[in-house]
């Protein structure tokens, strides 16, 4: 599907594709945001990752998921 066909602004987004990282689950969620919310975006993959992967929401796990945040242009 086409940035356009989701109308999304032009911009710097974030983005994490849980299907990158090994899981049980074989987890394909993508969740993106735009680069200056970066912060909710990290708060939303913790989330995730607490949830429905059983990781602990603590300083180490921030940090990776946070460093692994892709930058995309729309």
């Amino acid at each position: 599907m086409a940035n356009n066909q989701l109308s999304l602004p032009k911009g710097k987004w974030l983005l994490v594709n849980c299907g990158k990282f090994p899981s049980a689950k074989n987890c394909q969620l993508v969740l993106m945001a735009p680069e200056s919310h970066r912060e909710d975006l990290l708060d939303a993959v913790v989330s995730h990752a607490v949830k429905f992967h059983g990781h602990k929401d603590d300083q180490e796990l921030r940090q990776n998921l946070n460093k692994s945040l892709e930058k995309v242009d729309l």
